[in-house]
């Protein structure tokens, strides 16, 4: 688990984290196997990951000025795009690199500018929306 900046001190971080970590492994076993199991894994882990990311982590960082509208819209972009590659089965090795690249940007960029943004109430906000996804109340952000 990476940590430059002390931000996995916080939990709702810490858990995306982990994800992050549990998402890159699957990937690359998506992006190297010829049947579904693990890209079926993948999709399941990345669809929890992300309504959390969408609904937790995007909003509050947007409401503190730390992401801007048009770059949350780039972000959620590009989950719909590795979402459709998983799904149609065109999830290779670049889209393996292009999820890295992605998750680098989010521990790199989102995380510490959450870890700074945010106060009690942004990091009890967060925790909630996590467990809700968590619960299985909430499907899937993407079209």
């Amino acid at each position: 688990m990476r940590d430059h900046c002390g931000c996995r001190a916080f939990p709702p971080i810490a858990e995306l984290s982990r994800e992050h970590d549990d998402i890159l492994r699957l990937a690359w076993q998506a992006a190297e196997e010829a049947g579904p199991t693990a890209r079926q894994e993948l999709l399941a882990l990345l669809d929890r990951h992300v309504a959390k990311e969408e609904q937790a982590l995007h909003p509050l960082l947007h409401d503190q000025a730390e992401l801007t509208a048009q770059r949350c819209a780039a972000l959620e972009a590009e989950h719909a795009e590795l979402r459709v590659a998983i799904t149609e089965g065109a999830f290779g090795r670049r889209a393996s690199y292009a999820l890295g690249a992605h998750i680098d940007e989010e521990e790199m960029e989102l995380f510490p500018a959450a870890m700074f943004a945010f106060d009690d109430d942004h990091w009890d906000e967060a925790t909630a929306v996590f467990a809700h996804v968590d619960s299985g109340a909430v499907v899937s952000t993407a079209s």
